[in-house]
């Protein structure tokens, strides 16, 4: 077989997964997580750690990062339903994320308090980034 040398990096290209400005990488690097994520939408907020929920839930967690730094999340379904539980280091709030398919996001929301066993008080937000967010339960932020 023969030995085939790849190239360095050229010298002025930036990190994959940072921010470009100049976009001189050719590549922008996503980690497993944005691009699992990013088939779903963001529909509420809680005020529980992640590690509770899934515990609850039995679901492994997995670490990775976003762009906003370092994040832990789960991935699953309740019946047809897929759902995410994210939580970025430093937050002080547990996201939940729908697939972007799903348009009745509070039944969705009902479906999966009803499995974790909580309630609406758990809520810090709820709300879409199209439509907008409103806090809940005196939480603000």
């Amino acid at each position: 077989m023969a030995t085939i040398e790849v190239p360095g990096p050229e010298p002025d290209w930036e990190e994959a997964p940072s921010y470009q400005g100049g976009k001189r990488n050719p590549a922008f690097q996503q980690s497993l997580l944005e691009h699992a994520l990013g088939t779903c939408r963001v529909i509420a907020g809680l005020q529980v750690p992640l590690e509770p929920l899934a515990a609850r839930l039995r679901l492994v967690v997995e670490r990775g990062w976003e762009d906003l730094g370092h994040a832990s999340a789960a991935m699953f379904m309740i019946g047809r339903t897929c759902f995410g539980l994210s939580r970025t280091d430093g937050d002080t709030y547990t996201l939940v994320h729908v697939d972007r398919a799903v348009t009745d996001h509070e039944a969705a929301l009902a479906t999966l308090f009803a499995a974790l066993g909580i309630d609406s008080t758990a809520l810090a937000f709820r709300g879409t980034l199209e439509d907008g967010f409103e806090y809940c339960n005196g939480w603000t932020g």
